[in-house]
């Protein structure tokens, strides 16, 4: 058996981007940017008012004999529109938030500091003084034509498309989505809606992987359950080898009708398919047509763990991101872990900041096939192999699955 760190390098050693495509802006959100996004004008393109108020020159605002200054109107600008004349000495110009300075103007004081007849009036009294550059917003103040805005491998969010959008970009350039087969196998499961027969069990796990697979950013793809035969194998791969990677649950491990590894073998290459890990030892990766294909256990909980310990980062690496692991935090185990294990053991848990520290609690039986254990955890506390004991109290690592990659 190969550790876990070994299993996760050597798979990812397979895996590069999918090819870049141009999809409009609107259909960008969580995408992945194919190039850096460089700004070819500065934002904001003109000096502009941060307020309403009046523009004038700034020592046009000091008091005169004591007295506020007064100051002649001119005129007026609003957003949108650009001044058809200059601010001289002694005058100003009404000015709306978002309005383009005028000619000569050097500041903007707000209306709540000025007195005047009413809007029609031609005379405003200023009651403070202000410097120069008041209440501007300077062209290029967020950002300057030649300046990296976005980087390659950022993912693309409502933020991202709103500085997108304001830099002109109706459409840009992405790393594809995965297109991802998920293929369920053994003659004792039946779907969904199929009502329970002897020795039979649902197809919860192709269910669970779809939903996984979708959340990772990728497309999902279900074909279906594969019975314990080569030749409904031979069938279903025919199929999934028309995707960017296939993932299947269950036929991997050692027993007689566990086909998967045997058609990897046989159709393309098997790199690994035992990983020193609980849940989750029988984990396989290799190619099929060329396909990359990870083949996850039977049991729901071990298809659940192995999925977020190596498919997430598959599909993330396929997408273009540079972060693909969850990050890892130290936590205090409340509860303690009982059951020791030579093998290194994901434990399920709800993970919550207490007094200063991360605080987590197991989900109760650990067991791979209670798929309840999976319910409000979100994290995996990380038990390190050889047998080691976590006892009420002790500190130990635990993956976070509710953070975003680091």
């Amino acid at each position: 058996m190969i550790s876990v760190e070994e299993a996760l390098a050597r798979i990812l050693a397979e895996i590069t981007p999918l090819n870049a495509m141009q999809v409009p802006l609107s259909e960008a959100c969580g995408l992945v940017l194919a190039q850096d996004i460089v700004a070819q004008e500065d934002i904001p393109p003109f000096a502009n008012s941060a307020m309403d108020g009046f523009a004038l020159l700034s020592h046009d605002s000091q008091p005169q004999h004591g007295q506020p200054s007064r100051l002649r109107i001119t005129g007026g600008v609003a957003a949108g529109y650009v001044a058809d004349h200059a601010v001289e000495e002694g005058t100003t110009m009404r000015i709306m938030t978002g309005a383009p300075l005028p000619p000569g103007a050097d500041s903007v004081i707000q209306v709540e500091l000025t007195r005047s007849e009413g809007p029609d009036s031609e005379w405003v009294e200023i009651l403070e003084a202000v410097p120069p550059g008041n209440n501007i917003r300077p062209a290029g103040e967020d950002m300057r034509r030649g300046q990296t805005v976005l980087r390659q491998g950022s993912e693309v969010g409502p933020w991202e498309i709103g500085v997108l959008a304001t830099l002109g970009w109706p459409t840009i350039p992405v790393i594809q989505q995965p297109h991802v087969a998920i293929l369920g196998t053994g003659d004792e499961v039946i779907d969904v809606d199929e009502p329970l027969r002897p020795g039979k069990i649902r197809n919860s796990n192709s269910y669970l992987l779809e939903a996984a697979v979708r959340q990772a950013g990728a497309v999902p793809h279900r074909l279906g359950v594969a019975h314990d035969t080569v030749e409904s194998l031979r069938e279903k791969f025919t199929e999934a080898v028309r995707y960017n990677l296939i993932i299947t649950s269950g036929g991997v491990s050692v027993g007689d009708f566990d086909l998967v590894k045997n058609i990897m073998a046989e159709q393309g290459q098997i790199n690994f398919w035992r990983i020193n890990m609980r849940p989750g030892k029988p984990v396989a990766f290799g190619h099929i047509g060329g396909v990359p294909l990870l083949g996850l256990p039977g049991n729901p909980v071990s298809a659940a763990v192995t999925f977020e310990l190596f498919g997430r980062p598959v599909i993330r690496k396929m997408m273009g991101h540079t972060r693909l692991v969850r990050p890892q935090v130290d936590v205090i185990v409340e509860d303690g872990v009982s059951d020791r294990a030579m093998r290194r053991h994901y434990v399920r848990a709800r993970v919550e900041w207490r007094d200063g520290h991360f605080v987590a609690h197991t989900t109760g039986n650990q067991g791979s096939n209670i798929m309840t254990s999976l319910l409000n955890a979100n994290a995996l506390v990380i038990v390190p192999e050889g047998g080691v004991e976590v006892r009420p109290g002790d500190t130990a690592k635990a993956m976070m699955l509710d953070w975003p990659e680091e």
